[in-house]
């Protein structure tokens, strides 16, 4: 009597489909990551407006004073460098009471998100998502400083903007 047992050709189908299978996975996880962090820099740039907006109630400016490129509460909003960023924005609004203690900076790139301050009641927060929409795109094209020699749109290619 012979024993039963699976041939080659039967293992190296399993195996075939349990990778075909294993790849359609990892590529629907890779797309929720990048969901996830498209939604959390939405959820940031949102946050960053509140405190602006709460920092203009009291101060009656969105200018973070002492804050952001050569103190202009403006251009990066979490970076430092010692130089022309002394101090960064989100640094500035967390010390006045309006951000929370949590980090708020893009989860891929740093650094990240921009503040620019055009005029005394408007200013953009841009970030660039990693799957814009079309109205994404065609919205930071019309926010202040999102096209032209210094725009988020055209030169650093921000693609995502709320603002005032």
């Amino acid at each position: 009597m012979r024993e039963r047992g699976f041939t080659l050709i039967e293992l190296l189908v399993v195996i075939s489909i349990i990778g075909l299978l294993s790849s359609i996975v990892l590529a629907s996880l890779n797309s929720a990551r990048v969901k996830a962090r498209d939604a959390r820099r939405e959820s940031d740039l949102h946050n960053i407006q509140l405190a602006l907006e709460l920092y203009y109630d009291k101060y009656g400016t969105y200018q973070v004073a002492g804050t952001g490129w050569r103190g202009c509460g403006c251009g990066w909003s979490s970076y430092t460098d010692g130089g022309s960023y002394q101090k960064a924005v989100t640094t500035g609004l967390k010390e006045e009471g309006f951000l929370g203690a949590s980090i708020v900076e893009d989860p891929v790139q740093s650094p990240g998100y921009m503040i620019y301050l055009c005029g005394p009641s408007s200013y953009s927060i841009s970030a660039t998502k990693e799957n814009p929409t079309a109205a994404d795109i065609s919205h930071i094209q019309t926010v202040c400083n999102g096209t032209g020699s210094n725009g988020t749109y055209s030169i650093y290619g921000k693609n995502y903007a709320v603002g005032q």
